[in-house]
This record gives C-alpha cells, structure tokens and sequence, in this order.
C-alpha cells in the first residue's frame, strides 16, 4: 500500500492506496474511503508542482481523479549530461530482472530493468547517458507507481 501526503491550500491530507486496478482505484483519504474510475492513466510527466483543488469524492460514484503533485525527475536528454536522474517506477508491479549494477555505464533508452506490471513484461529504460549510481531494488520486490528504481550520474 502506498501513503501519499498531501498539502492543498494549507490543509493536509493523507491518501492511502488500498487497491490500484486498471479501471478504478480503491483510495483512503484522511480516513475515508473512496472508490475513483480511472478513465486514462496517462503518461508520467515530469514537473515541480502542481496546484489545483482537489474535491472530495463519494463513496458510490466512481469519477476520475484530479492531478496530484508527481515526483520530479531528471527528463531523458539523450546525451551525457551533468546531475543525476532517477529512474521511476511507470506502474504498480513486480521486479523480474534487474540488468545493471551500481558502477555499470548505461546509454539512454538502453533497458535496465525488466518489471512486470498489469500482467505484461515492462522494460525499464535509463533515461540518460551516464553510470548507475544506486539500484533501490532486487528481483523479486512489489514497487508501487513513482518508487525510485535507480539513480544514474
């Protein structure tokens, strides 16, 4: 289960993950419980902060969930570029391969994990040009959708 803190307009609420699916997601915020449809899961944006109101949601109504803050990582450039980045988890799923180790030099777009995740096999990819700095996870670990997988320099 994954825990999410949230602070909208000065207010914070604590969002539990109970269940994810492909078409709903079962959500404790603050204590309730709330069941959301899931209309399109999108693709994973990088950015710092999001601001928007969240409006709580009834129990019998599924609806689609609004925007919620994102991890920030480093976007894939391509090239060797300075900072690190982390490699983050697309979805909820389970570790079948990791391919590199700390120290090995990787390319971007080059598949360094191998996950799988609403029962299909998902290549992981490093998303720049540089050297694997840490590896948060093993074959056989459950991730949850933004757990850093890796880091690379």
């Amino acid at each position: 289960m994954k825990e999410i803190k949230l602070e909208i307009k000065g207010k914070e609420y604590t969002v539990k993950i109970k269940e994810f699916g492909s078409k709903e997601a079962i959500l404790e915020v603050n204590g309730n419980k709330y069941t959301v449809g899931l209309k399109d899961l999108g693709k994973e944006l990088n950015i710092g902060s999001v601001r928007e109101v969240v409006t709580p949601l009834t129990t019998s109504q599924p609806a689609a969930p609004t925007s919620a803050p994102v991890k920030t990582s480093a976007s894939p450039t391509g090239g060797s570029t300075g900072g690190s980045a982390e490699v983050l988890s697309p979805l909820p799923g389970l570790i079948l391969n990791v391919m590199v180790k700390v120290g090995d030099t990787v390319k971007n777009g080059q598949n360094i994990i191998i996950m799988e995740a609403m029962k299909m096999e998902n290549d992981i990819q490093a998303t720049k040009n540089g050297v694997i700095k840490t590896i948060n996870v093993k074959n056989g670990d459950n991730v949850s959708e933004g757990d850093v997988l890796a880091t690379i320099e």
